[in-house]
C-alpha cells in the first residue's frame, strides 16, 4: 500500500448516501492522471464498484485492483487509471478482436467495453463457467452474439440454450439474463448506453449470487 500512496487519490464513501457514491467516485477518477489509483474506502469490499467501472471506463485498469480489509468496517478498494492508446489515424475506427481483449474475472463475469457513443455500446463480454448476469428489465435493446462457449439466455418468457454463432435481440422492457455453462465469449451490443440506474439490479444481483 506504501508504494500505492505515492501515486494515488483517497476518497472515503462511507458517509455518503449510497445512491450518490458511484458518480462521486467516477469524478475523482476522471480526475487521475494514467498510472495513478483512487483508493476507495467503504464499509464492505466495493464488487459492485468494480463491475460497474468494468462497464463503464475503458481506463480502469482491471486487473490491477486490489482490497484489502483494515477492519470490521473499513475496506480499501485501489482502483488504477491506465493510458487509453490512440488510434493510429484518428477517424474512430476500432479494430481488435476477442483474443486481443481477453481478460476472465474469478468473481464474476467480465465487461470490456470497445466503443462507446451517446446511442449504443458496444462490449466485449467474458464469462468463466457458471458466471451469469442476473435477470433484470432496463429500457435498452440488445444483440447477444455467442462466439464461443455455451449457455443459456433468458428473453422475455422465454428461455433458450445458446451456443456459438446464436444471436439473440431482446427489444427494451423485456427481461433478460445469462448463465454460461462453459467458459463463453460474446459479443454484447445495447442501445441506448446504459445509465448508473440500468446497473443498479445487476449489481445487487450480482452481489447477492443471484441469478433470477
Amino acid at each position: 500500500m506504501s508504494t500505492l500512496r505515492t501515486n494515488s487519490r483517497t476518497v472515503d464513501v462511507r458517509p455518503m448516501p449510497a445512491m450518490t457514491r458511484h458518480s462521486h467516485i467516477i469524478k475523482i477518477f476522471e480526475e487521475l492522471a494514467p498510472g495513478e489509483s483512487l483508493l476507495v474506502i467503504n464499509d464492505h469490499e466495493p464488487i459492485h464498484l468494480v463491475q460497474f467501472m468494468k462497464h463503464e471506463r475503458q481506463d480502469f485498469d482491471a486487473s490491477s485492483y486490489q482490497a484489502h480489509q483494515k477492519g470490521p468496517k473499513e475496506w480499501v478498494g485501489v482502483f488504477k487509471k491506465k493510458d487509453i492508446p490512440e488510434p493510429t489515424q484518428n477517424d474512430g475506427v476500432v479494430i481488435t478482436s476477442f483474443e486481443k481483449e481477453r481478460n476472465y474475472d474469478d468473481h464474476a463475469f467480465s465487461p470490456i467495453p470497445i466503443y462507446s457513443t451517446d446511442q449504443y455500446r458496444v462490449i466485449l463480454t467474458y464469462f468463466k463457467a457458471g458466471q451469469f448476469i442476473p435477470i433484470h428489465k432496463p429500457d435498452i435493446d440488445l444483440v447477444f452474439l455467442v462466439q464461443s462457449g455455451t449457455g443459456e439466455i433468458i428473453a422475455g418468457e422465454r428461455r433458450a440454450q445458446i451456443k456459438p454463432g446464436d444471436i439473440t435481440i431482446i427489444p427494451k422492457g423485456q427481461r433478460r439474463g445469462i448463465k454460461a455453462y462453459s467458459d463463453m465469449e460474446a459479443l454484447h451490443l445495447v442501445s441506448p448506453a446504459p445509465s448508473d440506474s440500468d446497473h443498479e439490479e445487476v449489481v445487487k444481483k450480482l452481489g447477492n449470487g443471484q441469478f433470477e
